[in-house]
């Protein structure tokens, strides 16, 4: 348990940076969480100001210009909060929040309980060749 809470310490401290003044943190990647977990809430101090960093991770049930609803691994759903100033990646590829798609997985961060910052989607295989089938819609 310890070298777990090490390993998770560590990821934080490499990743947390605060961008200038203006308070939006900037995260490299999700840390290091077990399996199945859902979801997960880390508070940590930077430049002696505490925050709360929040992790969510589900598949994608709706989709709107200002929210994503997930259905996350323990059957509790999560209306997430979204803004143009949201970070989203699909595949490893910048995107945006119109491009997510129902049935996608996807994983969100929020700092301070504010709109998610950061979103990341991965598109199942199964997904992805159902989608090719049909024209990419």
């Amino acid at each position: 348990m310890n070298r777990s809470l090490s390993l998770l310490a560590a990821g934080l401290a490499t990743a947390l940076t605060l961008a200038g003044t203006s308070g939006a943190a900037k995260l490299a990647a999700v840390p290091r969480l077990p399996p199945g977990w859902s979801h997960a809430e880390i508070n940590v101090v930077v430049k002696h100001v505490p925050h709360t960093l929040i992790y969510d991770h589900g598949r994608v049930v709706a989709v709107t210009p200002t929210s994503i609803t997930l259905r996350e691994p323990d059957g509790s759903v999560q209306v997430i909060g979204v803004s143009a100033a949201s970070q989203v990646t699909i595949d490893g590829q910048p995107g945006s929040v119109a491009q997510i798609r129902r049935l996608e997985m996807a994983t969100t961060l929020r700092v301070d309980g504010g709109d998610a910052t950061r979103v990341t989607v991965r598109v199942p295989a199964a997904l992805a060749a159902a989608l090719a089938r049909r024209g990419g819609n």
